[in-house]
């Protein structure tokens, strides 16, 4: 019983809905027309329809003939005027004909169709390793001292200190 009740409030409220969305679209055309009114229509002609059959087939006819003394005459204007005789004048071009065509591409060189590799050296011309190990800076540093004695010998320069100092914010960053 419930559920009826329920069921009954909204289908009232939902024919309410609808009857004032009528109510609001009739109100609104009724508007439109006062304020716009419609244009009057042209009547339908008076003629029937086998008078605008003979009218269509007399459109479609072909003019008449002009007469034997209007054909020997000069052509003449629509008002009936002889027509001044005209002359064209000759066209010239404005193109070059004499200029010899030149291409504005560049010449091709004459070149292998492979790339030459440069020639493999034998391994007797290679250098050798040596017992020093030279350093960025071109000094020999021998294998056998200390690491004290490099350290020592590194940090006499000034370049040397400075690329300590650069390594050192490298390898251990603060953030």
């Amino acid at each position: 019983m419930e559920k009826l009740q329920i069921f009954l409030v909204i289908l009232a409220g939902l024919g309410v809905f609808i009857w004032r969305m009528v109510q609001k679209a009739i109100e609104t055309t009724a508007r439109e027309s006062q304020e716009r009114p419609r244009p009057k229509v042209p009547s339908l002609p008076d003629t029937s329809f086998k008078e605008l059959l003979k009218q269509m087939q007399a459109q479609n006819q072909p003019a008449p003939t002009p007469s034997p003394q209007q054909q020997s005459s000069a052509p003449t204007t629509p008002a009936g005027r002889p027509l001044p005789p005209e002359t064209t004048p000759q066209p010239r071009s404005l193109e070059r004909t004499e200029v010899k065509p030149v291409s504005l591409e560049a010449k091709a060189t004459a070149r292998a169709n492979r790339e030459v590799a440069p020639r493999a050296r034998r391994a007797a011309t290679l250098p050798r390793a040596t017992t020093t190990i030279p350093n960025a800076y071109n000094r020999p540093v021998n294998t056998t001292n200390s690491t004290r004695r490099t350290v020592r010998d590194t940090l006499r320069s000034a370049a040397d200190v400075r690329a300590a100092f650069v390594l050192s914010e490298v390898l251990r960053r603060k953030f």
